[in-house]
């Protein structure tokens, strides 16, 4: 069988013989989210001399895997991904070592692990900003409700009054909100910023225009008008004032 199917996570740190089982299969654990597709991915074999997993595509998702990981090298594949990709720079930095993700001879991820640069913690800091998403739970028994407001695949825990709370229970697995308000916000040493809560004081519906009406629109806006010519001062200051 050929080797192009073979994708490695090379640990320059370890040998087969000296990871400890259980930091392996955390290891293996995070490789199997980032190569996604599970069922047609397999574990292959731990080669030789520095700790190189090899883990084996079958032919039918060989294609998917690689858009996977070019995704992923380009920083935009699946959330899940993504995660597992910081999870394993993670730990090797934790584990005093580099790796790169290898499909036969060229290095397709390289992983800085223990050499990236650290920064130091902030926070908390609070400051005003706005949160866009559904609207999935409303709860709470005293003067300030849990709101929770889902963005993408992140659940936002937010904290509002009653008030504001009975209006947006009109709202819930409905129409996308955006939320105003104020954010307490901290950044770890690994420089990703994390929200703690978010403060809501006020709030609007989104249109939910589909983007191809969106299109369509601005196609009829930006058609001439019979027999004379489009104004482009007019219609930026048209669009500016919508």
């Amino acid at each position: 069988m050929s080797g192009d199917d073979t994708y490695e996570l090379y640990i320059d740190a370890f040998t087969p013989a000296s990871i400890p089982m259980s930091r392996l299969a955390e290891y293996m654990a995070d490789f199997a989210v980032l190569l996604g597709h599970e069922e047609h991915v397999h574990f292959d074999k731990l080669k030789p001399g520095s700790l190189s997993l090899a883990a084996r595509a079958d032919q039918v998702a060989q294609n998917k895997v690689q858009r996977r990981l070019d995704e992923v090298r380009y920083g935009t594949g699946p959330k899940a991904a993504m995660d597992a990709l910081r999870s394993i720079d993670d730990k090797l930095a934790a584990d005093n070592a580099i790796g790169s993700i290898r499909h036969g001879k060229a290095r397709i991820i390289e992983f800085s692990g223990c050499t990236r640069p650290v920064e130091s913690s902030v926070g908390p800091i609070i400051q005003p900003g706005t949160l866009d998403g559904e609207v999935i739970q409303v709860g709470g028994r005293d003067e300030t409700i849990n709101i929770h407001i889902k963005t993408g695949d992140d659940i936002h825990r937010c904290i509002t009054t009653k008030a504001i709370a009975r209006r947006l229970t009109q709202h819930i697995f409905g129409t996308p909100v955006r939320v105003r308000g104020r954010g307490t916000w901290s950044r770890a040493e690994s420089g990703e910023w994390k929200l703690h809560r978010f403060d809501i004081e006020s709030f609007e519906t989104l249109e939910e225009t589909p983007l191809s009406k969106i299109f369509e629109g601005l196609r009829a806006r930006l058609t001439p008008p019979e027999g004379g010519r489009l104004n482009p001062i007019d219609l930026v200051r048209q669009l500016r004032e919508e």
